[in-house]
Order: structure tokens, then sequence, then C-alpha cells
């Protein structure tokens, strides 16, 4: 149970971690010349597919638990 918890933690940390790396992409995206709005669109279609996969995790947790 206990390593459970911690690669809960452990999967929870890199997905943040992606997250803040996306942030960091669109910025730099920015600095060489796109638009905003074109970061904007972007860092969406990331972000997206970010909670799908948190979703997908989600979804096992939850049928891992019904099942015990």
């Amino acid at each position: 149970m206990q390593v459970r918890q911690i690669l809960g933690k452990t999967i929870a940390l890199l997905l943040a971690m992606q997250l803040f790396l996306i942030g960091l992409q669109a910025k730099s995206r920015i600095d060489q010349g796109n638009s905003s709005l074109e970061a904007l669109i972007w860092m969406t279609q990331q972000y997206i597919s970010v909670l799908v996969k948190i979703r997908s995790l989600q979804d096992k947790r939850e049928k891992n638990d019904s099942q015990k």
C-alpha cells in the first residue's frame, strides 16, 4: 500500500513538472516571435493531452479500487 502511495505522488509530481515545462516552452515560443495567441493555442493542446493522461490514471485507479 505504501509503495502505491509513493508511486501516485511521483506520478503527480511528474505531471506537475510536465505542466510547468509546457509553460516554459510557451514562453520560449513567444520569445522566438510566435504570437501570444499561437502560444496559447499550443499550450491548450498540450494541456489537454496531460488532462487526458490524468483522467486515464484516475479511471484505472477507480477500477482497481472497486475490484478490491
